[in-house]
Order: structure tokens, then sequence, then C-alpha cells
């Protein structure tokens, strides 16, 4: 039986800034503002789901991301971003299929509907984006696979409330669509932002995972290959950042797998470097 695993799975789905927002934020950028960050991310596991189960991969699955991203605002509603990747995946009992190559490379686009510091009316900010993902040119088929092989569509909306000068709540719903049989999915993640009385100092805390449409596990009868299958997936991020006042900010994540079913059995961490002007 050719099991198809992805380090990827997770991965793809960790959030790749302090601020939590891999996709898109509620509150978009200044008017004429440009934001660059590259974010680190990284994970391995011995382990892996088949369906509910788990079991021993025989050798360490890694991987390491490197993504670049950007956005600019362009005006107090619309916002453009963009993000690209390059990986390195290995499983150390099958060296000869390590891979070193691109990732996905994400467009998208943000239209701030409601900002609740002009409405005035007990509104939450809510944003809509609308993204397209191109497949990176790697083998998918892989063990340690960079990614699914797969383009399509994420068409999100972010919701995004202050409390007060400290807390916000925070949140992500997406619906993700893939070609090349890949399981649609919805994405969500539910949390809350701290501004601390140390100047540029914040944390985040959320709930996130992702919902899949299909109900096909490993090796059951009708499995070809592993994106067709049942990921359903549920972890806990928690993230600190700091802004040193002059553009530069630097965050932490880590993504602590909280349950999930055909995925590997991992934490993720994230170190990421911004810079706005």
């Amino acid at each position: 039986m050719n099991h198809k695993f992805r380090l990827t799975t997770l991965l793809a789905l960790t959030l790749s800034s302090g601020a939590l927002f891999a996709d898109g934020s509620p509150w978009v950028p200044a008017h004429g503002s440009t934001t660059l960050s590259a974010n680190v991310t990284s994970g391995s596991t011995e382990d892996f789901f088949a369906g509910e189960d788990t079991i021993n991969l025989g050798g360490e699955l890694s991987g390491t991301y490197l993504w670049l991203n950007a956005i600019y605002g362009y005006d107090d509603i619309w916002a453009f971003d963009a993000r690209i990747g390059y990986a390195e995946t290995e499983l150390s009992s099958n060296s000869l299929n390590d891979q070193s190559d691109l990732a996905d490379t994400t467009f998208g686009v943000s239209y701030q509907f409601i900002n609740e510091f002009e409405a005035d009316n007990g509104w939450p900010t809510i944003t809509g984006r609308l993204a397209y993902t191109i497949g990176g040119d790697y083998d998918p088929n892989l063990t340690n696979a960079i990614g699914d092989g797969a383009s399509g569509i994420d068409a999100s909306i972010l919701v995004g409330k202050s409390l007060n000068s400290s807390f916000a709540l925070i949140g992500d719903i997406t619906l993700r669509q893939r070609d090349n049989n890949v399981a649609n999915g919805v994405k969500y993640l539910f949390g809350t932002a701290y501004t601390s009385p140390i100047r540029g100092l914040g944390f985040q805390l959320a709930l996130a995972g992702i919902r899949t449409d299909s109900d096909l596990d490993l090796g059951e009868v009708g499995f070809d290959q592993f994106s067709e299958t049942n990921r359903d997936t549920d972890f806990l991020v928690g993230g600190v950042n700091y802004g040193f006042g002059n553009g530069i900010s630097l965050g932490f994540s880590y993504t602590a797998l909280i349950n999930g079913r055909n995925v590997p059995d991992t934490d993720v961490g994230n170190f990421s470097i911004s810079y706005s002007f």
C-alpha cells in the first residue's frame, strides 16, 4: 500500500505570521502603506494519523519553509497581498526523495466592508478576501512532498473587534477549493490578541483548524491518493510579537496539534520578521 503522507498537510494550515493571520487580517493596511515579511516555519515527526489511529513512519519526517509575504494598502478599504515560498522536506528513512523547491504561490485581494472605528455603531470590523493559489512544480506524490501540487481559490470572511485598548477578538472563516482531486474544505480561526503595557509587545492565542468534504481515510476501499482523504484537524496557536517602533517587527508562534485525521502528528514553530513603510 502506497501511503502518500504530507508533512505540509499541517504546515500549510499553520499561521505564517506573529499576528496569527497567514492569509489576511480584518484590519486592512493604512492607505499607501506596504508591509514586507519573511517567515520560517519548521516541524518534524515520526508519527502519522492514518484515520484516527497513530502509526510510526520508520523515520523522521521533517520540513522547513521560508515564506516571503507582501501586502499593500491601496486605499482605506482595498488591499493586495502576495506570498511565495521555498521549502526543504525529507524523510530520514528514504533520503533519495529529499525535496528542495519552490512552494505554492498565492495572490489575494481584500475589501473591508465595515470599519469599527469609523462606523461607531457597535459592529466589528468585517473584511472579505479572495485569493488564488498556484500549485508549485514539485512532485506531489512523494512521502515528503512539499505540498499537494494543486491550484485553487480561497474565499474568506475576517472579523475583528477591539474590546478596549488591550484586547481584541479575531475570527477567520475560509472556504478552500483545489483542483487535482484535492479535497475541498473550510478553514477556521477564532482567538484573541492582547497588547501589553510594554510598548510594542503583543500576544495572541487562537483555536484553528480545517474541515474537509471527504470521508475517506488512508487505506480504505477507494483510496487512491492522500489529497482525497479526510484531513479534519484542530490545533492551538500561541504567538508573541514585538514592534520596535521603526517599522520593524519580530514574531514567534507555536502551533500545537490537538487532534488530527490523516495528518502528521507534529507541532510547528514559526519565526517572522516584517518591515512596514
